[in-house]
């Protein structure tokens, strides 16, 4: 008898059986894949399936739940905007041009003069200066305290004590030979002063008998003053009311002190010391002129009231002037024999005067 045949499958091993539903998987999976891949696609992290191998057992749930993997989708790169036209980015500054205008500005406009002088201002030490036309200009010992730059004239100027004259004074660095500095206090040093002074700080500040000086400075004055203090040691500017304030420092020449404070005019009022007070009055008489005759005081005029008409004077009669009567000379007679009894009788002459009474 011939054996049946079997209709139905001879049962698979379970390898097979999980290989099998791991392909119905991925083909399922693939029109999904080609959609998330039209949209745009959000970075996955990957998913790693390892298929089992020969005489392993594949896992009951991956059986049961195949595992669904996507396939990986390029990140496109962002393009780079187009640089904008007409607009240039800003180059840096190279050092080197820097560097360049700083040689160029220490060689033409601060001069080997003026480096010098700075120098001896910061160490405090005075100069000798030595003049091109020596003939008019001795050489002197100069105590230098400001170096400035003119703006008209485009030269640098120096302003200190000139122990030469003892004053102060301003020399054009151009008009100098050599510029020297002093070690120690130098020659002509006004005295006394105490000890530690710096050299440039003798004449005129501290070389000499002190004076202390007070005065008041007026609202307009104020700011200024406190930008630019006084050049004397000691300055102090203290607000004691509103639209005022005290001034104090110190100095030896009274001369330097007066044209400080003159000129400021009506705007400060000097309180100490007395001789500072009564010089400053003798210049400013000295800038009105001499003092001229006081004109002598006319009359008051009397008013109406007062006035009396003046009564005139009688004329008083001329005196008339003498008349002398001179005697008048007789005419001669004539003379005959007969006495007059004959002959012709001549006529008589009448006058008549009229005399006023």
């Amino acid at each position: 008898m011939a054996p049946r045949k079997r209709t139905t499958e001879p049962a698979k091993p379970k390898e097979a059986a999980a290989s099998e539903a791991i392909v119905e998987a991925a083909g399922k999976a693939a029109p999904k894949a080609k959609k998330a891949a039209k949209a745009p696609a959000k970075a996955a992290p990957k998913a790693v399936d390892k298929a089992p191998s020969k005489g392993e057992e594949a896992p009951k749930k991956a059986a049961k739940k195949p595992v669904k993997t996507e396939p990986e989708v390029p990140v496109k790169a962002k393009p780079k905007a187009a640089p904008k036209v007409g607009k240039k980015e800003p180059k840096p500054v190279e050092a080197k041009a820097a560097v360049v205008a700083e040689d160029v500005f220490a060689q033409d406009a601060f001069t080997e003069q003026a480096r010098i002088l700075m120098e001896a201002i910061r160490a405090g030490r005075a100069v000798e200066l030595i003049f091109k036309e020596a003939d008019a200009n001795p050489p002197r010992t100069f105590e230098a305290r400001q170096l400035i730059f003119d703006v008209f004239t485009q030269a640098w100027f120096a302003w200190g004590w000139d122990r030469r004259y003892n004053a102060e004074r301003h020399h054009r660095l151009d008009q100098m030979a050599q510029i020297n500095p002093v070690e120690g206090p130098g020659r002509s040093a006004q005295g006394p002063f105490p000890d530690g002074t710096p050299s440039n700080q003798i004449g005129g500040w501290r070389g000499g008998e002190p004076i202390a000086v007070k005065a008041v400075l007026q609202k307009q004055w104020i700011f200024a003053v406190k930008q630019a203090p006084a050049p004397f040691p000691d300055f102090k500017l203290t607000d004691i009311e509103e639209g005022k304030a005290e001034v104090t420092f110190t100095g030896t020449d009274l001369r330097a002190i007066a044209r400080w404070c003159m000129q400021f005019g009506d705007g400060l009022q000097v309180q100490e010391p007395q001789r500072l007070v009564d010089r400053i009055k003798q210049v400013g008489v000295a800038w009105a002129g001499k003092a001229a005759q006081a004109p002598a005081p006319l009359p008051s005029k009397p008013t109406k009231a007062e006035v009396k008409p003046e009564a005139k004077p009688e004329p008083k009669p001329e005196p008339r002037p003498e008349r002398r009567h001179e005697p008048r000379p007789e005419p001669p007679r004539a003379e005959n024999g007969n006495n007059g009894s004959s002959g012709t009788k001549k006529k008589g002459l009448v006058e008549v005067r009229y005399e006023r009474l």
